[in-house]
């Protein structure tokens, strides 16, 4: 996929774990109230062990934004619409709960979700300020999962939608992700759209574009399309840079991660 100039590659270094490589988005780079990263398979989970996890796979993170390793929060993702509310009272707590969505006003908590092929987005809210982080496999966003966690924010913190700014992280795209009628039917009931994220390949087979599946319902939803940025990587594309479930089987995870300072 075409990366554009919307993606940065940086090297971060941690004393104790050597080399880990990001890849932040320019325009929430500028947000100086926030710190956000998508980690590749260099500082990725199972990293060091063929996509077995550590207790530490998230360390590197928890180094370059400045805290405890506790304070970065992952859920029990589960390709459904439930959506988490964390804050300083709940944080640890909320690693076997079954979600697929985090959202926070609360500084210093930092919101992530594990991806190999689904689409991971991250929202921020600049005047609140307020963030989410969202896990969208096809099912997830079928659900319009994304759409329903910024109606949270907006229930919750009254983050309005034509403010916020989002960051698609790198997915499976559409050149390697074929699927048949048993998602292809969901999709064609859920989207009015749905004719601008799939192709036909024949024999029942379809190309679906997750990436941009997710961008048109932030815009359904009134985000401005200037303030939707996505990476483009290919996850199954660039297996020496992300993992991919898809194309690897048994794998490890990225982590798509934004935090308010």
């Amino acid at each position: 996929m075409n990366t554009g100039k919307s993606q940065r590659i940086k090297n971060a270094f941690s004393a104790k774990s050597g080399l880990r490589q990001f890849i932040s988005i320019p325009a929430l780079e500028k947000e100086t109230r926030i710190r956000h990263t998508f980690t590749t398979r260099l500082g990725g989970l199972g990293a060091r062990a063929n996509g077995v996890g550590h207790p530490d796979d998230w360390n590197a993170v928890a180094d370059a934004f400045g805290i405890h390793r506790d304070r970065v929060v992952t859920v029990n993702q589960a390709h459904g619409e439930n959506i988490v509310t964390v804050n300083d009272l709940n944080f640890r707590d909320l690693r076997s709960v079954h979600a697929d969505a985090m959202i926070t006003a609360s500084p210093e908590i930092a919101i992530g979700v594990e991806t190999a092929d689904c689409v991971p987005i991250l929202l921020f809210d600049p005047v609140k300020p307020a963030v989410a982080a969202v896990h969208a496999g096809w099912r997830s966003t079928v659900k319009k999962i994304v759409q329903k966690t910024a109606h949270r924010m907006f229930e919750e913190f009254g983050s309005v939608p034509s403010r916020m700014i989002a960051a698609i992280g790198p997915a499976i795209g559409p050149e390697c992700y074929e699927v048949d009628d048993r998602v292809m039917d969901p999709v064609m009931n859920a989207f009015s759209f749905w004719k601008d994220v799939v192709a036909e390949r024949g024999n029942g087979r379809w190309s679906l574009d997750l990436h941009k599946a997710n961008k048109l319902e932030l815009l359904q939803i009134g985000l401005s399309e200037r303030n939707v940025h996505t990476l483009g990587h290919c996850t199954s594309c660039r297996r020496d840079l992300f993992y991919s479930f898809r194309a690897e089987g048994r794998t490890g995870r990225m982590l798509s991660v934004i935090m308010i300072t």
